[in-house]
Formats: C-alpha cells, sequence, structure tokens
C-alpha cells in the first residue's frame, strides 16, 4: 500500500485546496494520469499520479485544503488494506 503525499505545487504557498477527485474509491489508476485537480494561491493544476494499482482511500475529500507533504490517498493492489490512520 502506497500513501499519496500532496506535491508542493508553489513557491509561494504550501497548500492547496482540492477542487476535484478525477478517480473515485476503487478505481485502477496509473502513474502519469491525472488523479486529482487542485487550486493553489496561483492557478488551478492537474496532480498525476505517482503509483499504479487500485484507489484505496481518499483521505482529503474535494473541498479540503491540504498541506504540501499531507497524506492525501492510498494506492495499492487488490485485497490490501488500507492504514489505520
Amino acid at each position: 500500500m502506497e500513501a499519496i503525499v500532496m506535491p508542493a505545487l508553489g513557491q509561494t504557498s504550501d497548500e492547496a485546496y482540492i477542487e476535484e477527485w478525477l478517480a473515485a474509491e476503487g478505481d485502477e489508476v496509473e502513474m502519469g494520469q491525472p488523479l486529482l485537480s487542485v487550486e493553489t494561491d496561483k492557478a488551478t493544476i492537474e496532480v498525476e499520479c505517482v503509483a499504479d494499482g487500485i484507489l484505496h482511500k481518499i483521505v482529503c475529500p474535494e473541498g479540503s485544503t491540504v498541506n504540501a507533504g499531507s497524506i492525501i490517498a492510498y494506492i495499492g493492489e487488490e485485497g490490501e488494506s488500507v492504514p489505520d490512520a
């Protein structure tokens, strides 16, 4: 199971607003595909997936403001369990 963290997206701010998830829990995702759309103080950006597998859990829902480095989701293989938060 791989924890997906919010990347640092801007030079002036360490937080981003999650506008929309482009995949749902249970979807199969691939490295490089757009995973979510976030808004920073400067622009709206699509964040790419950094792992292959199944999107098991979205930790931070749409409408959340998240700091860079925070866990936002978990991606893993079929049958893997999401760690307790």
